[in-house]
């Protein structure tokens, strides 16, 4: 098994280099753990994976029967995936997943990912506005909160807006710093997420904007934040939000509801 500590420091011996800090690389060692989270993955024959490093998660994926295009920045690890895990439904791609057109993948397809941690939220934000079926990351615990964070709550923004618009989401599993090589000072989870039968049919792209625009100065009224919308005054009545209420406070749907009537 490739998530392994055996395994990633022999094929980091043998390739004469050590974890790149600067790419946020922590390798996964907890196979069974991991193994355990890929087991409860509903997955698109379409597999898009971030970040594929050794290939201790391609591994398993390729095991489920699904196709991979691994997208990895690291050149090093693009060279040792094509040479060591030859498999027709895996394609290794040399790319940097933030500038991935995730949009134009073959659909329906899925994403999965060892998320970098310094980029955990333009990343996933990247990811969920394609809408893929569904999205499952290795994140940083305190991260993670974005994903499912309540109106009032610090880290309530766009992200969470759309994921609970859009996505059914539930965290997989916990993972302890042992459970990666080198040991990161954090504690991670892995998150998944499934489309929702019952997503809008409002477009991610607008809707994440529009969200980010009305959260951008959280501590003054929606009134004040919608000085754009002339008509903002009298859809604020029709949805019977008061007019010095605060953004923050208001639960994904109302902001849905608010998107469709101003826009």
């Amino acid at each position: 098994m490739r998530a392994s500590i055996e395994f990633v420091k022999n094929a980091l011996q043998t390739l004469g280099v050590s974890p790149n800090r600067a790419l946020g690389q922590n390798f996964c060692i907890d196979g069974e753990r991991l193994s355990a989270c890929v087991e409860r993955m509903t997955l698109s024959e379409n597999v898009i994976e971030i970040g594929p490093g050794l290939g201790g998660l391609t591994e398993l994926l390729l095991n489920k029967g699904v196709r991979v295009t691994a997208v990895e920045k690291d050149e090093a690890m693009v060279r040792f995936l094509c040479e060591t895990l030859s498999h027709p439904n895996l394609s290794v791609v040399s790319g940097d997943a933030l500038k991935v057109r995730y949009a134009d993948a073959e659909k329906p397809f899925s994403v999965v990912g060892n998320l970098p941690y310094y980029i955990t939220t333009p990343l996933s934000a990247a990811v969920l506005k394609a809408l893929p079926a569904s999205f499952y990351c290795m994140v940083q615990a305190e991260a993670s909160d974005r994903f499912f964070a309540a109106p009032k709550d610090k880290n309530y923004g766009p992200l969470s807006i759309v994921t609970q618009l859009y996505y059914s989401a539930e965290t997989l599993a916990a993972f302890p710093e042992s459970s990666f090589y080198p040991s990161p000072n954090v504690q991670s989870v892995f998150v998944g997420m499934t489309k929702r039968s019952d997503a809008p049919s409002a477009d991610p792209n607008a809707l994440f904007a529009f969200s980010a625009a009305l959260l951008s100065m959280r501590r003054k009224t929606i009134k004040n934040n919608l000085k754009a919308y002339p008509d903002a005054g009298a859809v604020l009545a029709s949805l019977s939000i008061p007019p010095d209420t605060r953004a923050e406070t208001l639960p994904p749907e109302t902001i849905l509801a608010l998107y469709r009537a101003l826009l």
